[in-house]
């Protein structure tokens, strides 16, 4: 089968589909034999049943980038068997990208109904929104291989693909047959390039072309590219179009009133009544609610500022399809001055108010308090601030876990007047009581941590025999609490790092993540994200690719899930089996569940 029916017209002129060139033979796509697919199957099977070290890196008997996505997908457990593929219906999402697409793609629907190709189009997560394909085998093909509207064709969930892979790459790929990492789609050969938002930088989806494997065309990645940079072309104008709509909705509001706001997807414009109430996380707190919640008629409500909730009059940028609004705060009536409450990068001893209240609380009456919470919430730096808040800077960390004479050398920070902190009191052989109640005796307060577990009751009861015991909430309780946060670990790092700052598409990401880790993650992933840019503004590329894809917020079932296949599978040291088998459910749902609740 041939494309030789394919209309070079239907490029609109703006691509080059019908008029290859010489150099465009070099990089036609290679058919592969019966042979080399049976060889490049054998490779794959060998690596995933054997692990990354059955095969020394480069003897795959593939493209380097299709090895790479492998040993990704690898280690990320994902399935390589036909499996029931994450959907979502993709609805009215993704309109900017839809309006670029759709004139190119419609140009080429004609051209491309009797020859056996598919045109995908997804979003930045690898979620497919739209597909053409003309030919019944084809669509066929593609149904067979749930490469519909709506399923979710990330790397992390189908593996080596045409579209997950090239998100994670960021460049164009081809994947033919057998380099599938899953062999749903083992008959298929796809040619992928990403969509990359002119001005940002930003890839917001992918286009690929997809055909069974004895019908690819030579030229294959070349078309996909072309109609590609079409995309593109159209990106470019809808975004100029767009963001003129914006300015002129921002001079006309500006012109009327004060307090005047246009918002959208990426952008925040401000007067200068407006910045007074701002902050780093005015365009997060703003589209959050907006994104969801926009009116589509101009209408008063309530909205959120980083100083607090505003009186305001919301409209939509009229031309912009309920992408952008238009916001008049109102004048807020003038209060009594009443005491700002401390802030994380002043005197604060935690973000949460209410336990910095208790922890404050503790502290005046110079009582022993004992810090509780999740994993890597932050316990030893609060216990840190606790002591220097009693004027004990310099604080000496002791384990008695690991430390045999422990409790001399805590006394005897006590007795130079110095901070201790004894740390992780939860693990075994732990404190004895009755040196706690020693050390407690001599009147100088010390700081002990431990982490909250539901199902141990020895180390609350200790804890209650000598102090006063305050629990640390998990980050993703107080996602509210995220900007503050992000800006006060940014102060901390040395220049130039310590001079960038979010995009509020980053911290969209960072909101929509569950922080497995605490607040030790968050720390690792902005001080990564704030050196990769070099000082500059931290976009959503510069994040991990796992919160780059992270989706919605969990519900309270959905969360409880996740806590449930995280405990298992910690009480299983890893072991995948032993975990599924704990839970009383199959290897490959469990799979499915890792990867859909990001747990690793």
């Amino acid at each position: 089968m041939t494309w030789g029916t394919v209309d070079v017209s239907a490029t609109g002129g703006e691509g080059r589909i019908g008029a290859m060139t010489r150099r465009d033979e070099d990089t036609a796509v290679p058919a592969l034999s019966a042979g080399q697919r049976l060889r490049i199957r054998r490779s794959r099977e060998t690596l995933v049943d054997g692990g990354l070290l059955a095969l020394p890196p480069g003897h795959a008997g593939v493209p380097p980038l299709i090895e790479q996505s492998w040993r990704r997908c690898i280690g990320e457990a994902v399935p390589t068997a036909p499996d029931r593929i994450g959907y979502a219906d993709p609805g009215d999402d993704h309109t900017a990208l839809r309006r670029a697409a759709a004139p190119v793609l419609e140009r080429l629907v004609d051209s491309f109904a009797d020859v056996p190709v598919a045109m995908v189009l997804s979003d930045a997560t690898g979620r497919i929104v739209r597909r053409h394909v003309g030919v019944r085998r084809q669509r066929t093909l593609m149904d067979r291989a749930s490469a519909v509207e709506g399923s979710d064709f990330s790397e992390r969930s189908v593996g080596t693909n045409g579209i997950g892979t090239v998100l994670v790459e960021r460049r164009p790929v081809l994947v033919r047959g057998p380099e599938h990492y899953n062999a749903l789609l083992e008959n298929l050969t796809c040619a992928g390039t990403p969509l990359v938002e002119p001005g940002t930088g930003r890839t917001v989806g992918s286009l690929s072309l997809a055909c069974a494997v004895r019908d690819v065309h030579p030229l294959m990645a070349v078309m996909a590219a072309d109609i590609g940079r079409q995309i593109e072309a159209r990106l470019l104008d809808e975004a100029g179009e767009h963001r003129r709509r914006l300015v002129r909705a921002y001079l006309a509001l500006e012109r009327a009133t004060t307090g005047a706001l246009v918002v959208d997807a990426d952008t925040v414009l401000a007067d200068r009544h407006a910045l007074a109430h701002a902050g780093p996380d005015l365009h997060a707190l703003l589209w959050e609610l907006l994104r969801d919640g926009g009116p589509d008629r101009p209408r008063r409500m309530r909205v959120p500022m980083p100083d607090g909730p505003h009186d305001a009059v919301v409209a939509p940028v009229e031309g912009t399809g309920g992408t952008a609004f238009s916001v008049r705060l109102a004048p807020r009536r003038a209060a009594p001055a009443v005491a700002a409450p401390a802030t994380v990068r002043g005197a604060a001893l935690h973000h949460d108010l209410e336990v910095d209240h208790r922890l404050r609380e503790a502290v005046s009456h110079r009582e022993t308090v004992a810090v509780t919470g999740p994993g890597g919430s932050g316990k030893l730096r609060t216990a840190r601030r606790v002591l220097s808040r009693l004027g004990h800077d310099g604080a000496v960390v002791v384990e008695p876990h690991r430390e045999r004479e422990w409790w001399e050398t805590a006394r005897a920070a006590l007795a130079a007047g110095r901070g201790l902190v004894l740390r992780r009191v939860h693990l075994s052989p732990g404190p004895r009581p009755e040196l706690l109640r020693d050390l407690a005796a001599t009147g100088v307060p010390f700081v002990l941590t431990a982490d909250a577990d539901p199902t141990d009751d020895t180390t609350p009861a200790l804890l209650g025999q000598v102090a006063t015991t305050v629990r640390l909430p998990a980050l993703a309780a107080g996602r509210e609490h995220l900007p503050a946060l992000v800006e006060t670990l940014l102060a901390e790092l040395p220049p130039p790092a310590s001079g960038s700052r979010l995009s509020g598409a980053a911290l969209d990401r960072l909101r929509a993540w569950h922080w497995p880790g605490d607040l030790a993650e968050l720390r690792t992933v902005v001080t990564a994200a704030a050196r990769r840019a070099g000082g500059g503004p931290v976009d959503e590329a510069d994040l991990p690719d796992r919160l780059r894809t992270a989706r919605r917020e969990l519900g309270l079932l959905e969360a409880a899930e996740r806590d449930a296949v995280a405990d298992a599978l910690r009480a299983a040291g890893g072991n995948r089996t032993r975990a599924a088998r704990t839970l009383g459910i199959g290897r490959n749902t469990l799979y499915r569940k890792l990867r859909e609740f990001g747990v690793s």
